[in-house]
């Protein structure tokens, strides 16, 4: 597992297309790879922006998952948010294998900084 953690981030950003529109203050997100069944739901996308993400606060979002096209998109109603989460969207995958390095190596301190997620 430790020899593939360098080259992670790069397969997930390979893997998944995200894609942000200021003009619709949307981003979406595309898994390219074929996924039975669901891709993701609603509330594992906030999970993700709080875990990965660093997001502190909750920001209204409708969340649209379309499994059979394998995509998910974010829409906003507000620029400042908007740009709040297209920020995040940014390094996403390099702090989830982040994250991901930390916690096996025996450090948990980002996971119980991360608020309203539960157990």
């Amino acid at each position: 597992m430790e020899e593939l953690l360098p080259s992670l981030k790069g397969i997930l950003k390979e893997a998944i297309d995200i894609k942000a529109d200021a003009l619709k203050l949307a981003i979406s997100m595309t898994v390219k790879n074929n996924i039975d069944g669901v891709v993701a739901e609603p509330e594992e996308i906030i999970i993700m922006l709080k875990m990965y993400g660093g997001l502190r606060e909750d920001i209204p979002m409708e969340i649209i998952i379309d499994n059979d096209a394998q995509n998910i998109t974010l829409k906003f109603q507000k620029e400042e948010d908007f740009k709040k989460v297209e920020k995040i969207m940014e390094t996403i995958w390099d702090n989830a294998v982040d994250l991901l390095v930390q916690v096996m190596e025996g450090d948990i301190s980002r996971i119980k900084e991360i608020p309203n997620l539960d157990d």
